[in-house]
Formats: structure tokens, sequence, C-alpha cells
């Protein structure tokens, strides 16, 4: 991880007084590199550059050049097959220090714009052919570290992140509202250019560099890679040699993004990607690992299966505490927060990951580099059963299969066809064919709609994870690595024959199976669980919304009421926050957290740029877990309890006066439902499956005994229903009759 910006001039050189700015362009990422700034200058182009020392810590600064000075390099990333390729390089060269990046600059002598093909890594580099007067923009294959740029009065300016070029006097800064409004990450299309959210401000696509050439005074973008689309019908290897394929390129991924000078740590979520990535790496180091503890995790099992995982591979785990309901966060911090991801998308996982980075830089002080398991699902079919289960909730658990997935993304491509230049055809979608859309429309059509689904998820991975995951290690001074996105094992995958697609990408079966030798079936088989979305997202949604609240309301304000020209209505802004508390869920929080983001992006952007600084934000706990299953019981009651009177469960309760608690309705063949009605109304929805324990209390509450005795009839700790009884109160179901019984 490391931060670079800078410009070119296409009407002349640009001299020393262009240093301060250069200088500030840096300050504003310095997080990206705290360990060194250089600042390089020559002829038409200018740049600065923050390392964060990983490889060659004493030796490997930055820029880098070839050995007469005629080529220079800045790279943010890192180069995993650099000591392979020196091997294999042509000619005689002279490296000057042992960085895994200074390779580049000879592959560029020998290959010319060809350069890139040979490497296995992630980067975003800049490249200075002084003899050529050309300057070279690039990204990695998948776009994991990433790149802007913007022309401003005849500069090209560039940097790792947008607050970097707005630090440039003359740069746009005006925040694109029709962009970020009608932006939907979820179901991105694969030929949809990625926006930054700020016009005239472009995001360099994965896979492409940009070409600015003075001589000929023109500025060209290209692709250079991109996912093979190919036949591949007559391979004739079986599922197990398919996957035992698989596997061994895994395993080299993983070791290989363990190369560092520095320690290494890993985030581990309890999912089979994570924890896949955790089992490969124990042979070769004993990683810290550093888990979310939130009222979700602990509900949906992933915390629980962090820490089994972690004591089956020997590892440490950090179980970090997020309370929704008691912590550190304010209005400000989430302004901090924001701006460091630069993004209206910024939500409770940015929230998550940037304290579990901050957490593990504070107990870890030399750790800069963390593994991840993301990218997984996007190649491996991660995603499938969620489609399915989101998509087609009317169907039973045996109409939930593979040829619903490939049915649901065949309509998503259909509908993306459908669109544009074919809006006016969509009266006829129905009988047109894809092949005959895509040609009017100019866009892909895909042979397979699974090629559609890894596409699509493609930019959704630049424009959402890769992105989030970025600015939260980065604003901890932290570099991520993603071995699932080893551009080795992402081609492997593509190159699977169709006929073998179920048997390998339903629910993950490619990963799953690689591991099943490695791994526990507990582990290697457990479903996949939304990070925080799921029965207890509610919670989080909480949360956020008392964040929203805080100090009378203070991002409100400054989002919506303090500024001219946005382009809400007010008042009905006023209703949609009015709104929010009236349902338990506080689903139209999702509604409503963007559009807070856009109206403080836009006016972040106009205002005096400021840097971000992490030791500003306060640290969340850690809870020391020894035994899950022993300490099950009290975690629970951490996490919902926030009346602090024990006597709560003491107290005689009842229903509310014209509160009814009715029978319960079977939907369908896995689904049935118990309601509350308020007066005659019904109010509240209740799932038999989800709320079980919460329900068996509420059918004995008859305002003659307290819930210790109820529970205690049931034979029940109230670990399973204290939260539950915590929103009844809060939503007035149920009221106390008596005052709290004295301990004796």
């Amino acid at each position: 991880m490391c931060g670079l910006a800078g410009l070119f001039s296409k009407n002349g050189e640009i001299g020393s007084e262009i240093e301060p700015i250069l200088r500030t362009m840096g300050n504003q990422i310095a997080y990206r590199g705290p360990d060194d700034e250089q600042i390089f200058i020559n002829a038409q182009f200018g740049a600065v550059f923050r390392r964060l020392s990983i490889v060659d810590v004493a030796g490997g600064r930055q820029p880098l050049f070839n050995e007469d000075g005629s080529l220079m390099l800045m790279v943010n990333g890192e180069i995993y097959n650099h000591h392979d390729l020196k091997s294999r390089l042509k000619e005689q060269h002279q490296f000057r220090t042992q960085s895994d990046c200074e390779i580049i600059l000879h592959l560029y002598e020998e290959k010319g714009e060809n350069f890139l093909d040979d490497l296995n890594g992630m980067f975003a580099l800049v490249l200075w052919d002084k003899r050529k007067q050309r300057l070279i923009l690039a990204r990695d294959r998948l776009g994991i570290k990433p790149l802007y740029y913007t022309e401003s009065n005849q500069r090209l300016l560039f940097g790792s992140e947008i607050k970097a070029l707005l630090a440039y006097p003359d740069c746009p800064r005006e925040f694109d509202w029709v962009e970020a409004l009608s932006y939907q990450h979820q179901r991105m299309y694969p030929d949809d250019f990625l926006p930054s959210f700020f016009k005239d401000i472009n995001y360099l696509p994965a896979g492409s560099l940009l070409i600015a050439d003075a001589p000929a005074n023109n500025i060209t973008v290209k692709r250079y890679w991109s996912l093979p689309d190919e036949d591949y019908a007559l391979d004739t290897r079986t599922e197990q040699e398919i996957i035992a394929g698989y596997g061994e390129l895994l395993a080299d991924s993983v070791k290989l993004r363990l190369m560092a000078d520095v320690e290494v740590g890993l985030f581990l979520s309890g999912g089979i990607d994570s924890v896949s990535v955790a089992a490969l790496a124990s042979p070769f180091q004993k990683l810290h690992t550093f888990s979310v503890l939130s009222q979700s995790t602990f509900q949906n099992g992933d915390a629980r299966a962090g820490h089994i995982a972690a004591k089956h591979l020997d590892m440490p785990n950090h179980q970090i505490l997020y309370s929704w309901h008691d912590n550190p966060f304010t209005p400000e911090h989430w302004k901090s927060l924001l701006w460091l991801c630069e993004t209206p998308l910024c939500n409770a996982e940015h929230l998550y990951k940037y304290h579990l980075h901050r957490y593990a830089k504070h107990l870890r002080p030399a750790l800069k580099v963390i593994l991840l398991g993301q990218g997984s699902d996007e190649f491996n079919g991660g995603y499938s059963v969620n489609y399915v289960k989101d998509y087609r909730p009317d169907l039973n658990e045996e109409e939930r299969n593979w040829s619903t997935f490939i049915n649901i993304f065949g309509d998503f491509e259909k509908d993306a066809l459908i669109s544009g230049a074919n809006t006016n055809l969509a009266q006829y979608g129905g009988v047109l064919t894809k092949g005959f859309l895509a040609s009017g429309s100019r866009q892909t059509h895909y042979r397979h709609p699974w090629l559609y689904y890894v596409n699509m998820h493609l930019q959704s991975l630049q424009m959402y994870n890769l992105w989030h995951e970025d600015r939260t290690a980065a604003g901890n001074s932290i570099e991520n690595r993603v071995p699932f996105l080893d551009h080795r094992l992402v081609e492997y995958t593509m190159k699977i024959p169709p006929q073998k697609y179920e048997a390998l990408f339903w629910d993950k079966a490619i990963l799953r199976r690689a591991m099943q030798d490695r791994l526990p079936l507990e582990l290697s088989q457990r479903p996949k669980c939304p990070f925080f979305y799921g029965e207890d997202v509610r919670y989080t949604r909480r949360m956020l919304y008392n964040l929203l609240r805080a100090d009378d309301s203070a991002l409100i304000r400054e989002a919506f009421f303090e500024a001219d020209g946005l382009p809400f209505d007010r008042q009905a802004i006023e209703g949609l926050i009015t709104d929010i508390p009236e349902e338990p869920e506080y689903s139209l929080l999702e509604s409503l957290l963007p559009l807070v983001n856009m109206g403080l992006l836009a006016k972040m952007a106009q205002a005096p740029v400021s840097q971000h600084h992490a030791d500003s934000i306060g640290l969340l706990p850690e809870i020391r877990i020894e035994n899950w299953e022993e300490q099950a019981d009290n975690l629970a009651l951490q996490l919902a309890i926030r009346r602090e009177k024990a006597e709560l469960l003491d107290r005689m309760v009842a229903l509310k006066p014209g509160t009814r608690l009715l029978k319960f309705d079977q939907i369908s063949e896995d689904s049935a439902y118990s309601y509350i009605s308020v007066n005659d109304k019904i109010e509240y929805e209740l799932s038999e499956a989800e709320m079980k324990d919460w329900l068996a209390v509420l059918r004995r509450i008859d305002g003659k005994r307290s819930i210790n005795e109820i529970i205690s009839e049931l034979g029940m700790p109230a670990s399973k229903i204290r939260k539950h009884l915590e929103e009844a109160l809060d939503y007035g179901i149920v009221s106390f009759l008596d005052e709290p019984t004295p301990k004796t």
C-alpha cells in the first residue's frame, strides 16, 4: 500500500514552482505511505510518492529508475512473481534494489507496451519515459489498486485517491448527482463505465493503461486484459482434476501473498473464503487473525466460526466488539470515514472494516499487511444461492437450484440489453433475441448467463468491495492482499467447460471441495452468511440511524438543510427521517444513508481539503474468548443489554392494552409467521423460525408472572430472549405491572 499523485502538462514543461502543489497532493494521502515521501519533476511531468515500506524496507525507496535514468517508475502495490520474472529477462539488467517493483522497468525496456502481460500482482503504476516524453498509467487486471485521473487546463492530473486530485487548484470538484442517484452496485451492468461520483474525474478501469504522449499531444486509454470468454467444451478433465488444479493454484497464490519483510495478519470472518486463506497460510506463518463481533455476526454464526477456525489452525483470534448501542462513533467520525472512502456507498461495512484495521494496527504496530478472502464469491459462485433466495422467495428448497439461478441472470442480461439505445424496444423485449438487442446497443452478449454474472461482479468489485477494502486499510497505513484475485486463479475458473458450471459453481462447490481435506466439515460446508445483513441487520441499521440523529441530527442538517442547490425535496426527506423508526427493521435507513453521504460529499469537495487522522477516532474493545460454547450466553447478553437493571426480568409483565398476539400463519412449506396487532390493526410480523424462543415467551405473558418465571418454566436462559424483550419495551408491546422485587 502506497500513494501517488501527479500531473502531466500537454502544453509545455513544468518547473520547480509545481513542487508545493505536488507536496499538498501527497499530503492528502499521507496515510497511504507514512514511511517516506519523494517528489520527482522532469520536463512536462511531475509526481509525488508516499511509501509504505513492505518489501526491501531499507532499500526500496521510490521512484525507481533504470540503469541510465531514462525511465522513472512509481508503483502502489506488489509484484509477487518478481523473482521468476528476473530469471526470464532476455538481456542483462542491473538491479539497484531488492524491490519487487523494479522488474517493471526492465520488462518495459524489453517489451514496450506489453510490459504488463507477465506481471502477477496488484498495482497502480506511473511510468515516465524521458526519451519518448511518454507517460503511462496502469492498473492491475482485477482493479485491486485504485487510480483516478482528470484533465484540467491542458494538464492531466492523476492520483491514488480523488482527494489527491482535489488538492490541485484547478481540479474539477462538482459532485455528480445524476450518477450517484442512479448508481446501483448490486446490479452494475458489465459494460457500464466506472464512475468516480465527481464530474470529469475518471476512474481508470481494471486491466487498462492510459498513455499520454507529449510529441503527439494525445491521451489514449486501452485495455490490456479482460476476462477470457472462449468455448472450452472440448475440455476432457474430470471434475476432480479441475478441483485439484484449482486447489494447487489457490495454495500457491496464498503463499505468494505472504511475501513481506513486515508482519502479516488476516481478517477471519468465519466464512469458507477467509478460513481457506488462513488454512493455506498456516503452514508458513502463524498469523494474528481479527474478527467482527456484533449482534449480526453473533446471530449468523460468523464470529463463532472465526473463533473455531482460528483454534483449529492454532492462530490467535481477536474478536472486536461492535456494540450497536454503546460505541464511540460520532458525526465527526462518520464524516472522517466518508471523506476517507470518498463514496456515497459508505455504510456499516466500511465502518466495521475500518475499525477492524484500526484495532489490528493498535495491537500489532509492526503489522502492515492483511490477507482477505475477498474476490471468491464473484468467480466461484458464492452469491448463487443468495440470488435465488432473494429474487425467487416463492420457491421451495427443491426449486431453488442452479437452473433458477441461471434463469435469473438470463433475465438480468436482457434487462441490461433493453436499456439505453434499446429502451424503445422494451415492449417487444420478450420476443427479441439477446444477439439482436446487443447489436443495436453495442453491448456485450454473453454466450452463457454465468459469464454475465462474473463480468457484472468484476465491475461491482471495483466500485464497492475493493474500493472500501483499499480505503479502510489505507486509512490505517495497512495494505490488503487478496489471494482469490490472483489473475491465474480467475482465468482458471473462466476456462472451466460450461457443462461443469453447475457442479462447480453452485454454492461455491469448487472451493468447498478443494478445501474439504484441509478443513473440518463444519467449516468447509458452512453456508454463506451476509456480513451483517440477515436476521439481525436491524441492529446495524439502528446504530447508523442513531449516528445520523446524534448531536441534534448534525449529519442530516449538514447534508440537507445547510446548503443551497441540492436536488432534495426537504419535506420528503423529513418524512423519510420520521418514518424510519416506525418500522422495527429500520429498512428505510438503506434509502436515507446514501443521500446523507451524497450531501456531505458534495459539500466536502468544495471546502478546503483536510487530512484524515486515524488517531482521532476511538478504539473498539476486544472480547477475549477461550471457549465459545461456555461464553455464548454471556456474549449474547453483553450484545443485547441496554437497560442496565437486571430487575427487568423479575417484574410482572403484560402485553400493553390493545395489543394481541395472533396465531401463526403457514405461508409456505418452510415459512410461518405470527402477528402482533395493536388496536385491531396488524403492526408486526414475527417469523416462527427466527423468533421461536421469544414467541414461546410472548404466548405465556399473562400479567401474572415475571419474565424470569416464564423462562424458568421453559428451561430457557435469558440470553435467548433479552434482545427481543428490549425491543418489545422500545415499541410498547409489553409493559411492567409492578415495581422490581428487591434483592435479598
